[in-house]
Order: C-alpha cells, then structure tokens, then sequence
C-alpha cells in the first residue's frame, strides 16, 4: 500500500508593504479641517484675552509678567461669569435637544447594529 499525501502547505503570506513615511513637514503641520477650525477658534478665544487686556507688544513699556497676570485674571473673570450664566442657555437648549435625541434614538434603533 502507498503512504497517503502528506497536506500542502498554504502558500506563504505576502508581507504586507511597508508604509512610506510622510515628509517631516506633513507630519508636522498637517491636520485636517476639523483640526484647522478648533486651531481658528482657539486663536480667536485666546485673541480676545490678549486684547481685553491691552496687551501691546510695540508699546516701549511692555509688561510680560503683568499682561501674564492680566489675561490670567480676565480669563478667571470670564470662567467664572460663565459658570455663573452659561447654564441657563444650556438649559433651555436641552429642553429641546434631549426630547428630540431620544426620539431619534429611539426611530433610529431598529436600523443600528
């Protein structure tokens, strides 16, 4: 009697390619436009800070530490007249977002997986 085949193997896997690397620049400064309009925002938040405390850096007496502390106090003031005024808006928005979220959860729910 003969000896049955023996199994063959599978054929060995291709490695899969190597990724090139992206240029030093690209890795860099390349976001995308999601990443450009939270970079745009925050330079206008912090904008408004920078202005609200007269801060001028052609001006002969410029005071670093005190524009520091300056900016430090307006953006305490501001946190805390948000903390004390933003949750009525907050408030009045989630009177209308919460009920109209759960009923699209809810229509929505036979069609997630």
């Amino acid at each position: 009697m003969t000896e049955p085949a023996a199994p063959v193997p599978p054929p060995p896997a291709e490695a899969p390619a190597a990724k090139a690397k992206r240029p030093l620049l690209l890795r860099l400064f390349g976001i995308g436009p999601w990443g450009a309009l939270k970079l745009t925002g925050l330079c206008i938040l912090v904008g408004f800070f920078v202005m609200a405390a007269n801060f001028n850096p052609a001006s002969p007496d410029t005071d670093i530490p005190g524009a520091l502390v300056t900016i430090a106090r307006q953006a305490a003031a501001a946190a805390g007249w948000a903390v004390k005024n933003f949750w009525k808006p907050a408030l009045a928005g989630a009177t209308i977002v919460l009920p109209v979220w759960i009923l699209w959860r809810l229509a929505s729910l036979p069609f997630r997986k």
